[in-house]
């Protein structure tokens, strides 16, 4: 039986630990803190349970035009919400809990780092392991002038924890933390300003997405403030003040700083291993996720690979079945579904337009606009549309990008078709219920190959300019 030990007890981690039990190992897992890191914790959990208290609030605002009549003032209890979010967070808590006694898996609550190659210390004892996992994760970035204090100044882990929420706000990114705080805060009531350093929201979607968040934001009186690189934060009895070199640019009651996440690779004996990283303190790996030490594998958000909890899942079980010996499926980082839980949401998986153009690739585009949907309009919510991009020579499936109501839902459809290398005419062939968001898709892709049913006629292409595929 061979022994498996995990530094880390994160979606990563504790995920690992799981599988490898599942699968005849002996695991040790290690971790300081309670396990399910940063996404159970800090990230993915109490912000969708906000995301969704919020969704229905915002619905709540707009009964009258679902023929509902309500009466008496509805508002949000930042007090009740917190405690919403903990409860669910603490059952899901003690469901990885149950999970790993349940696989007779060793949890050591302890900091872990290693001795050498092949040994870790962990609360004076040691442990000499066939294989070892790195799943220490990562945490949020702030330069040295940002002056973050947590109460005033704080990161996406910080504001959580406040015990009651600002009148206003400055958010400093314009990332997937960034942008989901901005809505989430602004259904709260709190005046948001966005100050991004770019030229637009979300610079690693699809271009078009961008335009559509940023339509929906200023529609809400969010306000953002583009090509503005903050070198400073600084706050007195007034409150926070954003410097742009020596200017300032915007002031608010308190500040978020979501410029992003560095990796949680420093103080856990990497030197001692002779474990590389690279100039952003990311862990080196192959393409199996093994360091240096071959042994010895890294994988999450502590690789720099990715950053997204699913990913980081996915890249566990590959090392797992790799260090157990079993027949394992290499995770295709294209193939990786993005989910954004904005208002309204945003998903992508695959190439965007302009990636497609700069890998020199020929290639057609379909677009569909959810207005022209009748779920769309039964929601309620008819801004945003589904795009994808299909390789013109051969029809293959390169990109799938949706923004509005379920996005992160019907992505998994073009995921599924971009890991099994697909293409765009077995979307096209596939049954979509009706009504449905899920059409937005198959027009989409009829729009690319040709003509979507749905959409005016095109005067662009005749009937034998369809693209056909065998």
């Amino acid at each position: 039986m061979k022994h498996l030990a995990i530094l880390g007890g994160g979606p990563a981690g504790y995920v690992a630990a799981s599988h490898a039990a599942a699968h005849g190992a002996r695991v040790t897992l290690i971790d300081a803190k309670p396990l399910g890191g940063t996404c159970l914790h800090q990230g993915c959990i109490p912000t969708k349970v906000l995301v969704e208290s919020c969704a229905l609030l915002e619905k709540f605002k707009r009964a009258d035009a679902f023929g509902l009549k309500i009466s008496g003032e509805i508002s949000a209890d930042w007090t009740s919400l917190k405690g919403r979010f903990n409860e669910i967070v603490s059952m899901l808590g003690d469901g990885i809990d149950q999970l790993m006694a349940d696989r007779d898996v060793t949890c050591i609550r302890g900091y872990g780092r290693l001795l050498d190659q092949s040994t870790i210390g962990v609360n004076d004892q040691t442990i000499s392991p066939d294989a070892i996992l790195i799943c220490t994760g990562s945490r949020p970035k702030a330069q040295l002038g940002f002056n973050v204090d947590g109460s005033v100044i704080g990161t996406s882990d910080d504001l959580l924890n406040w015990s009651d929420l600002p009148a206003s706000i400055l958010i400093i990114g314009s990332g997937i933390i960034a942008c989901e705080f901005a809505c989430i805060l602004d259904s709260l009531g709190v005046d948001v300003t966005i100050v991004a350093s770019g030229a637009r929201l979300m610079s690693s979607a699809d271009k078009d997405v961008s335009v559509v968040l940023q339509r929906e934001m200023r529609k809400r009186g969010i306000k953002v403030i583009f090509n503005s690189r903050i070198t400073s934060l600084s706050h007195g009895g007034s409150g926070v003040e954003a410097f742009c070199e020596e200017n300032i640019i915007a002031t608010a009651e308190r500040a978020l700083v979501a410029v992003g996440r560095q990796p949680n690779s420093q103080d856990i004996g990497l030197e001692r291993a002779d474990i590389s990283v690279n100039t952003n303190g990311d862990i080196v790996v192959d393409d199996l996720y093994r360091t240096d030490v071959p042994h010895v594998y890294a994988v999450g958000d502590v690789n720099g690979r990715s950053g997204l909890a699913h990913a980081a899942s996915a890249q566990a079980k590959q090392a797992v079945d790799h260090a157990l010996g079993r027949h394992y499926t290499m995770v295709r980082e294209r193939a990786i579904p993005v989910a954004v839980f904005t208002s309204p949401e945003i998903a992508y998986v695959g190439r965007s337009e302009d990636e497609a153009k700069q890998d020199g690739l020929e290639y057609v585009i379909g677009k569909f606009d959810l207005r022209a949907l009748g779920r769309a309009h039964a929601l309620g919510e008819i801004s945003g549309f589904v795009k994808v991009v299909v390789a013109k020579d051969t029809g293959h499936l390169l990109g799938l990008h949706a923004v509005g109501p379920h996005a992160t839902e019907i992505v998994h459809e073009g995921a599924l078709v971009i890991q099994k290398y697909g293409k765009a005419e077995d979307m096209r062939a596939t049954v979509h219920a009706h009504p449905t968001i899920a059409e937005a898709v198959l027009e989409a892709v009829e729009d690319a190959l040709g003509q979507a049913t749905h959409k005016p006629l095109s005067n662009k292409r005749q009937l034998n300019d369809v693209l056909q595929y065998s």
